[in-house]
């Protein structure tokens, strides 16, 4: 692999094994391993000491079955960090940019943000600025990411089961964001998915995007965007299937098994009411007004529990 920049690595690189490899053989000792760190608990959003190369130990191929021993654990541990670190890597370079640009810090060592991107990374100014436009969104959907509730709490983030996003995802969100807004672009993001009921290629994501109206052509609200975004989703074949042949074997899948039919369609309001929950709205509804606001979270989980009950039910012990 040639060398590159963390921030010139992406979703793909992952998925793909880029610079992974197995854990040291088991029963190795603690000795031979760089100390980890052990567990800091530090209020919800301050940073932890990012980890260097000489953090991790060298990779050796080991062929070790069973349970992790101790010091797979604490590895296994330290290469997650590791992994979270990246992950997050990309929307910090990209804040950075945002700062540098939008303060002007650039002018220590160049006359324009052009130049400063150019010489120091080898960055255009539209690559720079597509950048800086998408890690917004990202910031929101990150649960590494986001702000707590209360920033001096421990608890866990408002956003910790929310899905992270890759940065090619968002910026293909980039013409919304850039029109109304970060959030605008997270609702369509979540009515998209909502639509076709699973994780959409940034492919089909760009050709929804480039049928949506830009606010110069035609300004829509939030709810005229997501209602049309949503009817592009499903017509472009969002429920695996878009071609007629397709849609008629569903019809004649579903005729065939109206109860199983059926169960998919109440599962699927289920997935969709957990959507509709977004930590967005729950913190917004909390600041109106708290009381009224944990009066309907406490239904909603009295129905998640009602629900769960009747599952395991029929569920194999």
């Amino acid at each position: 692999m040639s060398r590159r920049g963390i921030a010139d690595l992406d979703d793909d690189d992952l998925e793909e094994g880029v610079g992974t490899s197995n854990f040291p053989e088991q029963g190795t000792s603690r000795e031979d391993l760089p100390a980890v760190p052990e567990p800091v608990e530090v209020a919800q959003g301050r940073p932890r000491p990012a980890l260097t190369l000489a953090d991790l130990p060298e990779p050796e191929e080991t062929d070790a079955v069973g349970p992790l021993s101790a010091e797979e654990e604490d590895l296994l541990h330290l290469c997650m960090r590791g992994i979270e670190q990246f992950q997050n890597a990309w929307w910090v370079m990209a804040k950075s940019l945002a700062n540098i640009n939008a303060r002007r810090l650039y002018r220590k060592t160049h006359a324009n943000f052009e130049d400063f991107c150019w010489d120091n990374f080898k960055k255009s100014r539209p690559t720079a600025y597509e950048e800086m436009t998408a890690y917004a969104m990202g910031e929101l959907l990150s649960a590494r990411a986001d702000k707590p509730f209360d920033e001096n709490s421990n608890e866990v983030s408002a956003r910790a089961d929310t899905p992270a996003i890759g940065k090619k995802v968002a910026s293909a969100y980039n013409p919304i964001t850039k029109d109304y807004g970060a959030e605008v672009s997270v609702a369509v993001h979540e009515t998209i998915e909502d639509a076709t009921g699973k994780k959409v290629p940034v492919k089909e994501i760009k050709g929804i995007i480039q049928q949506l109206p830009r606010k110069k052509e035609k300004e829509l609200t939030q709810e005229e965007l997501t209602a049309l975004a949503r009817e592009l989703a499903t017509a472009q074949g969002g429920n695996g299937s878009g071609s007629q042949q397709g849609k008629k074997e569903q019809e004649a899948a579903s005729a065939a098994t109206p109860a199983l039919d059926a169960l998919r369609a109440a599962v699927d309001e289920l997935e969709s009411a957990h959507r509709a929950l977004a930590p967005t709205k729950i913190k917004k509804a909390l600041e109106e007004n708290s009381d009224k606001a944990v009066a309907i979270l406490n239904d909603a989980k009295s129905a998640a529990d009602k629900a769960n009950k009747r599952v395991e039910a029929f569920l194999p012990k």
